[in-house]
């Protein structure tokens, strides 16, 4: 039985070494897609590999949103050129918990009809009571949502090559044009830490809506990464709001809707995981995804005379206003 997990990444460079460590033990080899990290990324991957961990890691500058073609091309990597069994998607900042029995030996006693499964994911989040002197972030982060969100992700088994489709979230697809039917794996979950702290939380709803507007107005009419729109807009439109909030910066534990219920971390000690001030790091990336926009906007000018005559269109408008 080959698991291979593939991964769109960017700047992660505060859990991706722990995620490595962790989820390496239940996978035959890891498979990364890095959208142009700027932090220490690739540095940490680089060493895990040297290190002798199983990973490849590729790269796209992609400023917009372009999920259901990364993910099903993610699929294919897997597929082709590892021989997965079953191909395991994983944000890099999710992590494979199970109750009963290794993920290989779950997987291998699943139908053979099974196309894909349903995974659960668990929410953990932050607290004012977290350890923040903790680089691992399953150890740091031990509280989690009491109740379900019902949000999965899919685990899909190899050998469908370009039969199927993979939706944005990895929560989906199509096989041969229809949805494809995903059971749900009863004994398998994914430990989630989405949020590990407010700067945190600002910084990728920031880039989230950025790179969802980049892609045009059909990716946002189709809704795509919508959970991003209200906290980017409240940052945008009402700053102070969350930039001198104590419960947003520094969230009090919701004991009527919050667990203690840390996961047992497989990964062992870090080694290439450096301390980080996490509003410096957010302030830092958003200008460098700005940047990235700029120059990208730039670029199709340059390439592009009908772009060029565009813009300078827009430039030229002048509206009377009273």
């Amino acid at each position: 039985m080959r698991l291979v997990s593939v991964t769109r990444i960017l700047n992660e460079d505060d859990i991706v070494e722990a995620f490595v460590r962790h989820n390496h033990a239940s996978l035959d080899h890891m498979v990364f897609l890095d959208n142009g990290s700027t932090d220490a990324t690739l540095d940490i991957l680089r060493q895990l590999q040297a290190e002798g961990l199983r990973l490849s890691v590729f790269q796209t500058i992609a400023a917009g949103f372009d999920e259901v073609a990364v993910n099903t091309w993610l699929y294919r990597m897997a597929d082709q050129m590892h021989r997965a069994d079953f191909v395991v998607f994983l944000d890099a900042d999710e992590f494979i918990t199970t109750t009963d029995a290794p993920l290989a030996d779950l997987l291998a006693a699943r139908p053979v009809q099974d196309r894909a499964v349903a995974v659960p994911l668990v929410h953990y989040f932050d607290t004012v009571e977290d350890d923040a002197a903790e680089l691992i972030v399953p150890v740091r982060l031990r509280w989690r949502v009491r109740v379900p969100t019902g949000v999965t992700k899919m685990i899909v088994r190899g050998g469908l090559g370009t039969r199927i489709t993979i939706d944005a979230g990895n929560h989906g697809g199509t096989l041969d044009g229809r949805p494809v039917p995903t059971p749900r794996a009863h004994t398998v979950a994914l430990a989630h830490y989405p949020r590990r702290s407010g700067w945190h939380d600002m910084q990728k709803s920031a880039i989230g809506w950025l790179k969802v507007l980049a892609a045009g107005q059909a990716t946002v009419d189709q809704g795509r990464s919508a959970h991003y729109r209200a906290p980017f807009e409240r940052m945008r439109d009402a700053p102070g709001t969350l930039l001198v909030n104590t419960g947003y910066l520094a969230p009090p534990v919701d004991h009527e809707g919050a667990i203690l219920a840390p996961i047992t971390y497989r990964g062992g000690p870090l080694r290439y995981t450096k301390a980080n001030d996490p509003a410096r790091k957010a302030f830092m990336l958003a200008l460098h995804y700005a940047e990235q926009l700029a120059r990208q906007h730039g670029t199709l000018q340059d390439r592009s005379p009908e772009a060029r005559q565009i813009v300078t269109a827009w430039n030229a408008e002048r509206r009377f206003l009273f």
